[in-house]
């Protein structure tokens, strides 16, 4: 993002993981995760802790609804509390479904806890996410992360699906640019 900021706004559009899940991730599941994550790792450098904790739940319903709700707290998109539960799971092996795990991670970027609290239960915010989930997957967002372009017009396009590396995403960036450009 640092590379590009003078040149793009950024924003994020919330797919949702797994959001139907309901069942504890299984043996099978943990090595298929660990597997997708040494792949990402070797791709980007990410770091990954490799480790989740006994018993979660792999369903991100909780954590988008803390994030839209920290949100509509700062008027903005909170990239910084979406990257540290982020790490907080990818790298700690933190439950970020647990309300606690949210609320903590919110004071510590400087919010009040009620404000992951408050919206966990507002059923309106429930809906835009939800319909934030449905706007992701009109794009082609199956593979996550995936990076949409916005024009001055306003129109939207899918300009990479999966992980990829920065100097890659900001090659794709700059190409679209340079083609809107010229359009």
């Amino acid at each position: 993002m640092n590379r590009l900021a003078g040149d793009v706004e950024f924003d994020f559009l919330l797919g949702g993981i797994n959001t139907h899940g309901s069942q504890p991730i299984g043996d099978y599941g943990r090595r298929h995760l660990r597997k997708i994550w040494r792949d990402v790792q070797a791709t980007t450098g990410a770091d990954f802790g490799f480790r989740l904790p006994a018993g979660i739940v792999y369903n991100s319903l909780r954590p988008c609804l803390a994030v839209h709700a920290v949100r509509r707290h700062v008027g903005k998109p909170p990239f910084g509390y979406l990257h540290q539960l982020q790490q907080r799971l990818f790298v700690d092996g933190d439950d970020i479904t647990d309300v606690r795990v949210l609320a903590e991670t919110a004071q510590a970027l400087g919010w009040p806890a009620q404000v992951v609290g408050e919206g966990l239960q507002d059923a309106a915010l429930e809906r835009v996410m939800h319909a934030e989930f449905g706007s992701a997957r009109i794009y082609g967002t199956n593979a996550l992360p995936a990076v949409l372009i916005e024009t001055g017009e306003g129109e939207r396009r899918l300009l990479a699906g999966g992980y990829a590396d920065a100097q890659m995403l900001e090659s794709l960036v700059r190409q679209a640019l340079a083609r809107s450009a010229s359009d």
